[in-house]
């Protein structure tokens, strides 16, 4: 199965924050708190793995084919990418205050690019959306609730692939993966020892070393307890 063993990764940093247009703002430290807590959000929630988001990753993949042209060519294999589900189980992200690092990790390297740099635009487009955080769409907005925009800026774009184990890697298959190689060697083994013992074990051995014919052979001496059960067997009853 591609992508069984193997897989690729690619990874994306984005910063969340709460715009805000004066660092001298009373609430700009209480704006750096919130911001961290949507941040947190994003990783722990099940943000990354809504049936919404990967839709809209899936989506946007679609849209970004002439960028993914440019750089894996024509007809570059992104794997499957319309599978939402699997969209979903390819990400994963950690945090660092306001900076989340999203991972794709994919059958395909120019599928783990597309996954992971369409989940950075979606995440700068709609992020307030997924956060479940009041936006305020303009000025008379932003007055009459008085909560900023949330904000969402791509700090690393995504990066070139790199192999990782794939999801099938996991210590049950790698143990019988070993096994099946310990028995392949075992049997390779067995005939090699086989074909390098050059002992005479039997007539039939010493004629095709030799090529010579056998015109008589000696018996092997029977065992000391062999013999005298058998005299005992052809002696005559008194």
């Amino acid at each position: 199965t591609p992508g069984a063993l193997t897989a690729y990764s690619s990874n994306i940093t984005i910063e969340i924050g709460l715009q805000s247009d004066n660092n001298q703002d009373p609430s700009y430290a209480d704006n750096i708190t919130v911001s961290e807590a949507l941040a947190d959000a994003l990783v722990t929630s099940p943000i990354l793995t809504s049936h919404e988001f990967d839709s809209d990753v899936s989506q946007q993949i679609g849209k970004d084919t002439s960028e993914i042209a440019q750089r894996y060519g024509a007809n570059a294999d992104l794997g499957d990418w319309q599978n939402v589900s699997a969209i979903g189980e390819a990400l994963s992200s950690v945090r660092a205050h306001n900076l989340v690092t999203v991972t794709a990790n994919w059958t395909t390297p120019a599928g783990a690019w597309a996954i992971a740099n369409a989940v950075g635009e979606i995440s700068v487009d709609h992020i307030g959306n997924y956060v479940n955080y009041i936006i305020a769409r303009n000025a008379s907005n932003l007055a009459s609730n008085g909560q900023p925009d949330v904000t969402a800026q791509v700090i690393s774009s995504a990066t070139n692939p790199a192999t990782v184990p794939g999801a099938s890697a996991n210590k049950k298959t790698l143990l019988i993966l070993l096994l099946i190689v310990a028995l392949v060697i075992g049997i390779a083994l067995a005939f090699l020892a086989d074909y390098l013992d050059d002992r005479i074990r039997n007539k039939d051995d010493a004629t095709h070393l030799l090529q010579l014919p056998i015109y008589g052979e000696v018996p092997r001496t029977p065992d000391v307890g062999n013999s005298q059960s058998a005299r005992r067997s052809t002696s005559p009853a008194a």
